[in-house]
């Protein structure tokens, strides 16, 4: 029933003579990668690619539509949303979900997948050039919180998870974490990036190609 209602939102976004107009963009990625552990390598690890598209168009009043489709190495999806003063909502494949602004720059959100709602809330600021924010989310029944800042190509970071914190310093693209993981990457340009990581006692590198 989901699939169903979400392809007749798809179609009648098609239909309507605004959003038939609307400015519409093509993107997409492939990437294959190489892992080593101990003696053991492993070539064409972390192997995928993924195809989207997706546009939007003024529905006056200040409401904007937009609609988009994808497909990876896991299957296909598709979403239709509206946008205006009173937040966004989206219906895709995973279900219904709205978000939006309140008081005091506390912004709430609602899911569901037509079985269980989630219900979360989240407040971001900008302290003493810090970039603060914290929240809390039924799903996970989890308080998370997170401050970073950057000084020219140096950059810190601290996350909560509701379990655990982890400290983070990055350096021209290198970034090291407090629980042991380095993680590097470089754009080399024409669309193409390579990044590497270690963690586990596994080095991990990865080529990509975007459009």
């Amino acid at each position: 029933m989901k699939k169903k209602l979400l392809a007749i939102a798809v179609a009648g976004a098609f239909a309507a003579p605004t959003v038939a107009m609307a400015e519409w963009s093509l993107s997409g990625s492939v990437s294959s990668g190489i892992t080593v552990t101990g003696s053991d390598v492993t070539l064409g690890s972390g192997s995928a690619g993924a195809l989207s598209m997706s546009g939007s168009a003024d529905l006056g009043n200040g409401v904007t539509g937009s609609a988009g489709f994808s497909v990876t190495g896991g299957g296909s999806g598709a979403s239709v949303g509206l946008a205006g003063d009173f937040g966004s909502v989206t219906l895709s494949d995973s279900g219904v979900a709205w978000s939006g602004s309140g008081l005091l720059g506390v912004n709430p959100s609602i899911s569901t997948d037509g079985k269980t709602a989630t219900f979360g809330i989240s407040h971001s600021a900008t302290i003493a050039g810090l970039s603060v924010s914290a929240g809390y989310n039924t799903g996970t029944n989890a308080v998370t919180a997170s401050a970073s800042g950057n000084a020219g190509d140096v950059s810190i970071g601290l996350a909560y998870d509701g379990s655990s914190t982890t400290a983070t310093l990055g350096l021209l693209g290198l970034s090291v974490t407090s629980a042991g993981a380095v993680s590097w990457s470089s754009d080399l340009g024409g669309g193409m990036g390579f990044s590497a990581s270690y963690a586990d006692s596994t080095i991990t590198g990865t080529l990509k190609y975007s459009f």
